[in-house]
């Protein structure tokens, strides 16, 4: 799909809302994920710059995404409401807005969102670090979520454990699993997120209440007990937010829908990204892929997509090194021809020869060594600004 297809669904949004889109994108495909962060802040700035000052005035940010960093959504709301006119800027929501998303959705003055629409739980999981509790198997740093740490106090009280010594007790259990710098990091991170969150909702041109403002924060960071928990254009009005508009009432649920399915397109984002698999299955030792798509802001001014190389390699159980000396080969003699002429004509036509056949064996030897493991390596990563012509 072009490029030229998304800006004519871009700009048809724009006509019926009279307002100007941008759209950001984070890839969820499986083993390839991007996440919402601060490096996007300023491309996104310079998707508004592109701009004419009058057009500024109604900015509608178009997002998908499974979330990511939570200091980034104050950044990019603040800097949206800068330019856009007060009571001007509005959250689009085809599918999946969750956790930072969700956040940013919050200093919305008007979310619209499909049937198909999601928020999610503004929770933290810290998902690794030097503190994080190791797989008893693999060694890897384990997740450690608010779920789970708020689930088990609640359990403590569910068993009447309300005395100090006794919660004190419960903590200190609790510390045998998980390092106490990590439950502070979630203590820390929920409550910075709880602020942000509250100011974000405070930044609406028609604020709520202090008092609903709080409430919708509670229910979204604390009583949904599954990060993987998606909640619904109804279930959001149920928690408080007045301020989603079902896409049918605002004309665009179409134009939301077939835009989504062209990012999912440019992302590939039903298909898993197995690159173990794929050199099993091709019987290749290595392999890259170019140019994979992680993120993008995309514009009726221009396209920016973050992107990455990757190579795989096998890793194989190589036996210990075997030494092959060529120079010891013995070529027999020719009657009535000078020994060494013969000698130096069979070393230069037999000896590249017998190179290429060791060299052969190795490959044959090292591809029926059992796999060990795979390298995967990563390179060019980064974003890049693509001209708006190229298809990609």
């Amino acid at each position: 799909m072009s490029r030229d297809h998304r800006i004519e669904l871009i700009r048809k949004i724009e006509q019926k809302r009279n307002s100007k889109v941008i759209a950001y994108v984070t890839s969820d495909r499986h083993n390839l994920a991007g996440q919402i962060a601060g490096d996007t802040i300023s491309i996104l700035h310079e998707h508004i710059l592109a701009l004419a000052p009058a057009e500024r005035a109604k900015l509608d940010l178009f997002i998908y995404s499974r979330g990511g960093n939570s200091d980034t959504p104050w950044s990019i709301v603040s800097m949206f409401r800068e330019y856009s006119k007060e009571g001007s800027f509005s959250i689009l929501i085809p599918y999946r807005a969750h956790s930072a998303a969700t956040l940013i959705s919050l200093g919305a003055d008007e979310i619209v969102m499909t049937k198909k629409a999601e928020l999610g739980p503004i929770d933290i999981t810290i998902s690794s670090g030097p503190y994080n509790p190791k797989d008893t198997v693999t060694h890897e740093r384990l997740p450690v979520s608010v779920e789970d740490v708020m689930g088990y106090f609640a359990l403590l009280e569910k068993l009447n454990c309300e005395r100090p010594e006794e919660k004190m007790k419960g903590f200190e259990q609790l510390t045998r699993k998980v390092h106490p710098l990590v439950l502070g990091t979630v203590s820390r991170l929920l409550e910075q997120t709880k602020l942000v969150a509250l100011r974000l909702l405070g930044t609406r041109a028609k604020p709520f209440a202090e008092e609903k403002n709080r409430e919708i924060i509670k229910r979204l960071s604390s009583e949904i007990y599954s990060h993987l928990h998606t909640i619904s254009r109804a279930e959001a009005r149920q928690l408080g937010l007045d301020q989603v508009v079902s896409a049918e009432d605002a004309g665009i649920d179409e134009e939301l829908w077939d835009l989504y399915k062209e990012y999912r397109t440019l992302f590939s984002l039903e298909e898993p990204f197995v690159p173990d698999q794929y050199l099993i299955a091709q019987n290749l030792e290595d392999h890259t892929w170019s140019s994979l798509n992680m993120a993008c802001v995309e514009s009726e001014a221009r396209f920016d997509v973050f992107q990455k190389d990757i190579r795989v390699k096998q890793l194989r159980q190589v036996p210990p090194q075997v030494a092959i000396n060529l120079n010891n080969i013995a070529l027999p003699a020719i009657e009535n021809i000078n020994p060494q002429i013969v000698d130096q004509l069979l070393r230069e036509i037999i000896q590249p020869v017998i190179e290429r056949a060791v060299e052969d064996a190795r490959k044959s030897l090292l591809a029926s060594l059992p796999i060990a493991g795979f390298e995967h390596i990563e390179y060019n990563v980064g974003w890049k600004t693509i001209d708006g012509g190229i298809e990609v």
